[in-house]
């Protein structure tokens, strides 16, 4: 009698443990996943408001992480050829053949996005100010409803300026003026990097950096810095290409035949040229 009683009990735990292990065995080890994670080509940071298919499931992701791109989980695929496709407002879509085994699949590398425009873009305002003897400009870029636009691709930007002391009537100006300034030497002519900010708290993410160790000796204590914006479309023109076309085009100095050389090329490209003023020299 005392061993039916336990008879039964046993029974059921083994039943529930048989059940158990063909969950986990069923979920475990022949769920077919795909994990991968995907970043902005340019800044290597997260891309805003993407959407991510494969057979029939779909991700959605807004900002992925402060710390880098994170990982995205697909489940319950099926095995087999199938396409990985990713969309973001103003970047190039991508559309990757994948080879799912059942199991978990990985992808290696991060899938890479480019942005081809920035979105409802007017025009940027450019506000300069000092690091040290260095003269790092903030580039603000603005839609046509006159607000900040904050989220929006890392471009490849190739941005240029000419930097020129500041003169009125021959001599160097020695505070802000309104009226009456003019170029005077040149004292730095070329491209300049620039460095994008992704933290999603940031306003405006672009700024660049003109060494003060780059302007020489000249005494002006203000400078005329004209400033040459180009934002080429990924899908039509290549870096190298705007490099090439860039070395050929002439200075911001020679504006007529930059300006002719660029509108050539508009439905490549995009250009903005700004010019500041009274903009303050560092000093040593």
């Amino acid at each position: 009698m005392k061993l039916r009683k336990w008879l039964l009990p046993i029974g059921l735990l083994l039943l529930l443990g048989i059940i158990a292990l063909g969950v986990y065995i069923s979920t475990a080890e022949f769920d077919t996943t795909l994990e991968l994670t995907f970043q902005d080509g340019v800044s290597k940071s997260w891309v805003w408001d993407a959407t991510l298919k494969i057979q029939d499931r779909i991700i959605k992701s807004y900002y992925q992480s402060d710390a880098g791109p994170r990982s995205y989980r697909f489940t319950n695929l099926k095995p087999g050829q199938a396409i990985l496709e990713i969309s973001a407002p103003s970047y190039v879509p991508v559309s990757l053949p994948v080879e799912l085994e059942r199991g978990k699949n990985v992808l290696a590398e991060p899938v890479e996005m480019f942005g081809f425009e920035i979105p409802d873009l007017d025009h940027f305002v450019i506000f300069e100010g000092l690091d040290g003897n260095d003269i790092v400009s903030e580039i603000r870029p603005v839609g046509g409803d006159g607000r900040a636009i904050l989220n929006h691709p890392c471009m490849d930007l190739w941005i240029g300026c000419l930097v020129s002391a500041q003169v009125k009537e021959g001599l160097y100006v020695q505070e802000p003026t309104e009226s009456g300034s003019s170029r005077g030497e040149i004292l730095f002519q070329g491209r300049i990097d620039y460095e994008f900010d992704s933290l999603p708290e940031t306003t405006f993410r672009y700024y660049s950096r003109i060494p003060g160790a780059r302007l020489g000796d000249n005494s002006a204590p203000y400078l005329v810095i004209d400033y040459l914006i180009i934002l080429p479309d990924p899908r039509k023109i290549t870096r190298d290409e705007i490099d090439a076309l860039m070395s050929k085009a002439g200075s911001l100095s020679e504006p007529e035949a930059l300006i002719a050389i660029l509108d050539s090329q508009q439905d490549k490209l995009s250009y903005h040229i700004y010019t500041s003023w009274n903009v303050e020299r560092g000093r040593s």
